[in-house]
């Protein structure tokens, strides 16, 4: 079907989301876009061909060619083949980057793909009483719906509100408003629409809509590879998903919208649904407040702690490589996003590498990206770690991992900023900040020649050093504390008060995992917790976490000056014999191992000192 020609004066390009998002780009005639030099508009995107397509204009009628591109060109969601007539309105997305066609008139108040939805009003041409279109059920739902939200100081009425806007726009088969109150990181059902609306939730995609800070749509979550293996998709026979963040940032809820997978939602239902969530981040935003420490903060206020914020704080004022010394478990990624928070970069992505868990064959690829052909498996170019992250923070995890090849290509690239994918001669330039990290001690490895010194030297710019939990014991109460309102949110349970005694508890144990440690055993203290008991955690619960051995103060018995040394001896042996069989469950080849006895020894001390295996 040919579209109509415009006669309403000079057509433009509006770049609605990617590189050049913001830009009006004026259609006169011919108009080259791509990658390469050789265009009319360059685009710095990895996924936009060299060159990728053309606009042209004949009179009144724009039309788009795609000149053969490896990842097509797209005319409102549609890959075109060929050339496409285009009329106002038309979106044409290219790589990243989506346009819009524009004619004069035209408001642009947000943007469909990325943080919002195109909301396009254009002033009438010629005789307005032709051009009067009535309103869309769907635009009449959503300005009742905000005149009625900016109308309520209630939330739990406005959540209500939403929902039935939800229901007669998009009539779901559920619908549910979740919000957060202010420093609590439990996610609430403030309203729902539907039979046990509350129970069907899938937290994996709220998660990863909060992380991309846009909405998400599944046409069918069973049979989505993002989300095989998920229990409450799989137990609540989940079917098509929209999942929406009050805001593009730091949402504070959510809309989460599911119907049958045989009337799965489209692409115009998230636009919409987006829509609501931004008036939606409006009406549920809390109030100004003074200022409060995140629950993403670091906790603690240990002598040893504090000078490592101290040096963090200062390392996020400057653009100076960080090196973050600890051992596993101590919380050198927090430290690294805290530094990337309060850096100038904040706004830019932040990229973590785990460097031990790269093949090394792969290595290279996922540092510096590759072309296409490059080698067996690489169907299509794509970036590394180094671009991806431009603009922002790259976390380097385990550096100390880093195979000794690789070494030497990470250097060239802090010396020149520049990388050069495998496959290709041309060396492009990166704008990224560097943090890395390392369980090992780095001088030491230089020393024994497992790190390249020249390496070190370009990387222990800031040095952080995190303590282990153990000397830091006085931390350890608040730190509990605050990781158990993590824990509950992260089980979906209340939070738990937890008793003093419990906490004087575990600030005894030495925690070899840190806080990593510390986290897996409150985890286990709330799941093995019966759900109805509303009393506070207590000693009791951290001994059936960690095991009753482990929760006995690590202060030694005093000696009994008049006791033999044969008595002493024997003690002792009985004491470690005891707390290996607990800790082995009574399997005495597991025991023997925490020993470092033989299995013919472990017998004989057992007769001798009277064990009884089954206490």
């Amino acid at each position: 079907m040919c579209s109509p020609p415009y006669d309403g004066g000079m057509l433009a390009l509006l770049a609605l989301f990617g590189p050049k998002q913001g830009m009006r780009i004026p259609l006169d005639g011919r108009l080259s876009i791509g990658r390469g030099t050789t265009v009319d508009v360059q685009f710095f995107d990895g996924k936009i061909s060299r060159e990728h397509c053309v606009f042209e204009l004949a009179g009144t009628t724009a039309r788009v060619r795609d000149l053969g591109s490896q990842n097509g060109t797209y005319v409102n969601g549609t890959r075109i083949e060929g050339d496409r007539a285009l009329a106002v309105g038309d979106e044409i997305a290219i790589g990243d980057t989506v346009l819009l066609l524009s004619g004069e008139g035209i408001d642009i108040s947000g943007a469909r793909y990325g943080a919002g939805t195109v909301l396009i009003s254009g002033k009438p041409q010629g005789d307005p009483a032709a051009r009067t279109l009535p309103p869309s059920p769907r635009a009449t739902a959503l300005a009742e719906l905000t005149t009625g939200l900016m109308g309520t100081a209630s939330e739990e009425i406005a959540a209500q509100l939403v929902v039935a806007a939800v229901g007669k726009a998009l009539v779901p088969r559920r619908a549910t408003v979740l919000l957060q109150a202010p420093g609590d990181p439990r996610l609430v059902p403030l309203a729902t629409q539907g039979q046990a609306a509350v129970t069907e939730i899938s937290r994996t995609l709220l998660a990863k809509a909060a992380a991309q800070g846009q909405g998400l749509l599944v046409e069918d979550a069973l049979e989505s590879r993002d989300l095989e293996g998920v229990r409450s998709v799989i137990d609540q026979r989940l079917g098509s998903l929209l999942v929406v963040p009050f805001g593009p940032a730091d949402a504070r809820g959510f809309l989460h919208v599911e119907r049958e997978a045989s009337q799965p939602f489209t692409l115009d239902d998230l636009a919409w649904l987006s829509t609501v969530g931004h008036v939606c981040s409006l009406r549920f935003s809390p109030a100004p407040t003074a200022p409060t420490v995140s629950l993403r903060m670091p906790v603690g206020d240990s002598p040893a702690f504090r000078e490592a914020l101290r040096l963090a704080e200062a390392a996020a004022r400057v653009d100076s490589t960080v090196l973050l010394e600890g051992e596993t478990g101590t919380g050198k990624e927090e430290i690294a996003r805290l530094i990337h928070d309060r850096s100038r970069r904040a706004k830019g992505p932040f990229i973590v590498i785990n460097c031990g868990a790269i093949p090394e064959n792969l290595a290279e690829s996922e540092f510096f990206g590759h072309e296409k052909g490059a080698f067996t498996g690489a169907i299509a170019t794509r970036l590394g770690a180094f671009e991806a992250a431009g603009g922002g923070t790259l976390f380097l995890d385990e550096i100390g991992d880093l195979p000794s090849a690789l070494q030497v290509k990470l250097l060239r690239v802090l010396q020149e900023r520049v990388v050069v994918r495998v496959g290709s001669t041309v060396a492009r330039p990166v704008d990224v900040r560097l943090l890395v990290a390392s369980h090992r001690t780095l001088s030491a490895e230089v020393k024994e020649g497992r790190f390249r010194e020249d390496l070190f030297f370009r990387l222990n710019v800031i040095a952080v050093g995190l303590p282990p939990l153990r000397n830091r014991r006085e931390d350890i109460p608040a730190l509990a504390t605050a990781l158990l309102a993590r824990v509950s949110a992260r089980l979906g349970v209340r939070t738990p008060a937890i008793a003093e005694e419990a906490l004087a508890c575990l600030a005894r144990w030495d925690f070899p995992g840190n806080v990593r440690e510390l986290f897996n055993v409150l985890e286990r203290m709330v799941v093995l917790r019966d759900p109805r008991d509303a009393t506070p955690l207590d000693a009791d619960d951290v001994q059936a976490a960690l095991g009753k051995e482990l929760a006995i103060s690590p202060a030694a018995t005093p000696d009994d000056p008049d006791e033999t040394l044969a008595v002493a001896v024997a003690r002792l042996e009985r004491t470690r014999i005891e707390a290996a069989l607990r800790r082995a469950r009574g399997v005495k080849s597991q025991a023997v191992k925490i020993l470092g006895i033989s299995r013919p020894t472990l017998d004989k001390k057992i007769a001798e000192l009277g064990i009884d295996l089954w206490a």
